[in-house]
């Protein structure tokens, strides 16, 4: 009942910043701050963004009772950093993780229209919104060339989700490589970073979120920097080796829970304590 009531109380409080505070901000004085000085909108969307997760991840932390573990860090720096996707929560931390410009990130059509918050925020970062169709379309071609070629020029960070949804069961989904490869090749300068997070699995919706935060710790772990090849042909492989060291990352994060789960470490942990 506690923990429900952690969850709620999140929700609550959350709901009542995103519209009276970010949803508002985001339609009005972002766009006007960035339109008065046009040569400072990288610096105040750079900030806008980081203070949007941090706002989400303070208050999960501090009132839901999420306990969030991170091993490894990004540099400060335009990078493309790839992510499994467990949960809404995900994009918070992603965002969370950067250091260098403000992100953009390959969204799905539908959350770039109607849903408060989230889907001004989409168009105010310009991100790319996808049907995640067999093929691309003209326009959703153009959008991720648009923002890989940002990237490339070291103006942008971006964060991919390369299973394009979030897991129904935590495990890691393949890997759509369409949108990868056009990345890779238009921004093959870059640094590729993976972050891999596990233990979101039981929040991995509005509902999922308003009443479980509260559980066993959510694991993060940071591997990189990757060079891109710059033969296109190599393309491929190279995403082939990105998704197996995830899902090795993944296993590894698992055991180091397995392993601190175990009666012998709890009663060492218990004698410590003592």
């Amino acid at each position: 009942m506690i923990r429900t009531t952690q969850s709620l109380l999140f929700s609550l409080i959350y709901f009542i910043y995103l519209f009276t505070v970010m949803e508002p901000v985001q339609r009005l004085v972002i766009p006007a701050l960035c339109a008065l000085s046009p040569k400072r909108r990288p610096a105040i969307l750079r900030r806008w963004f980081r203070w949007q997760a941090q706002v989400v991840l303070g208050l999960a932390q501090g009132v839901g009772g999420l306990r969030l573990h991170v091993q490894g860090a990004i540099p400060e720096a335009g990078l493309i950093l790839l992510m499994n996707h467990q949960s809404l929560l995900d994009i918070p931390v992603g965002v969370s993780l950067l250091r260098g410009p403000y992100p953009v990130i390959p969204t799905r059509a539908k959350y770039t229209k109607g849903i408060p918050g989230i889907s001004s925020l989409a168009r105010l970062g310009g991100f790319p919104a996808l049907m995640q169709g067999a093929r691309a379309t003209k326009a959703e071609y153009a959008a991720m060339g648009a923002a890989a070629d940002a990237v490339g020029r070291g103006e942008r960070c971006m964060i991919i989700f390369p299973e394009g949804h979030r897991s129904p069961d935590g495990e890691l989904q393949p890997f759509m490589t369409q949108g990868l490869r056009l990345v890779f090749r238009r921004a093959r300068e870059r640094p590729v970073y993976l972050a891999v997070v596990d233990g979101m699995g039981r929040l991995r919706g509005f509902a999922d979120i308003a009443l479980r935060i509260p559980g066993p710790p959510v694991q993060v772990s940071i591997q990189g920097p990757y060079a891109i090849p710059p033969d296109p042909h190599d393309h491929e492989t190279f995403i082939e080796s990105l998704r197996s060291e995830m899902v090795a990352m993944l296993d590894r994060l698992r055991a180091q829970d397995a392993t601190a789960s175990t009666p012998a470490t709890l009663a060492h942990r218990t004698q410590r304590a003592g």
